[in-house]
């Protein structure tokens, strides 16, 4: 089973690897959006509240870099969800026809999404760094990588229901509505009535408190932030099983029964 699955998952990943846009996605976008945001933001000054209640003084410049990084995060994973979706509705109905088990196929493509986002955060704190310097990177990584999966997730349930145009339109809403508007200490020094609601609630406030203090508050707020997580990962779980599952037993069932006609003739 394991050989498969790495069959399965290769094959994956060169499906989604061998289009020129994913590469600029996961390297070129985030770099852009991080270094043109703070370069055209000017360091007034700015006070927020983090985790906890503590208020904090800092910079708009300083705060642009992180949340910029955040939003790229968000944006870039949800987009390779709606593609990793797709290609998998498309392509993965082949391996299970072929014999592949319906869990190898759905694990090889969550290991494509998980993987792209883990790229995508990497570059966007590497980006980052050069910009700002936090008081604790492991809550700010953290942040990052809970939103990119939160969105990543999102992206995929996207991509399953809808076509990739309105799709894409769909993640590009939330995420400004969410992440661009809602949730950044840049519009709101504190988070406004029923921010928490919103997907990007808790990973913004993880990461906002690993940018400006050295000791951790935020721990409810990381609890709310892998529950959202897990609960998409569930959602994404159920929604490509039975996807690929249906279909897939549709062919087989094709399948049989055109050799059972073969034999009968």
């Amino acid at each position: 089973m394991r050989s498969r699955t790495s069959a399965a998952a290769a094959m994956a990943f060169r499906d989604q690897f061998r289009r020129p846009l994913v590469p600029i996605l996961l390297v070129i976008v985030p770099v852009l959006i991080v270094v043109i945001a703070v370069a055209q933001t000017e360091p007034s000054p700015r006070q927020i509240e983090l985790p906890g209640g503590t208020w904090v003084t800092t910079t708009m410049k300083a705060l642009h870099g992180p949340e910029m990084a955040k939003f790229a995060v968000a944006f870039v994973a949800a987009l390779v969800g709606v593609f990793v979706m797709r290609a998998s509705l498309q392509g993965d109905r082949r391996l299970i026809v072929a014999g592949f088990r319906l869990r190898e196929a759905v694990v090889a493509r969550v290991l494509v999404l998980t993987t792209a986002t883990l790229v995508t955060v990497a570059v966007a704190a590497l980006v980052t760094a050069f910009e700002f310097t936090p008081a604790a990177w492991p809550p700010v990584v953290g942040g990052l990588i809970l939103v990119g999966l939160i969105y990543a997730a999102i992206g995929a349930l996207a991509g399953a229901l809808l076509d990739k145009l309105p799709a894409t339109y769909l993640i590009l809403f939330l995420g400004m509505s969410d992440l661009g508007v809602v949730q950044t200490p840049m519009f709101h020094a504190r988070p406004v009535t029923l921010a928490w609601l919103l997907p990007g609630y808790a990973p913004s406030r993880v990461m906002l408190e690993g940018a400006y203090s050295p000791t951790f508050n935020a721990g409810g707020e990381l609890l709310l932030a892998l529950a959202w997580t897990a609960a998409l990962a569930v959602c994404v779980w159920f929604v490509l099983c039975q996807a690929l599952g249906v279909t897939g037993n549709s062919h087989r069932t094709d399948r049989r029964t055109s050799l059972d006609l073969h034999g009968q003739a």
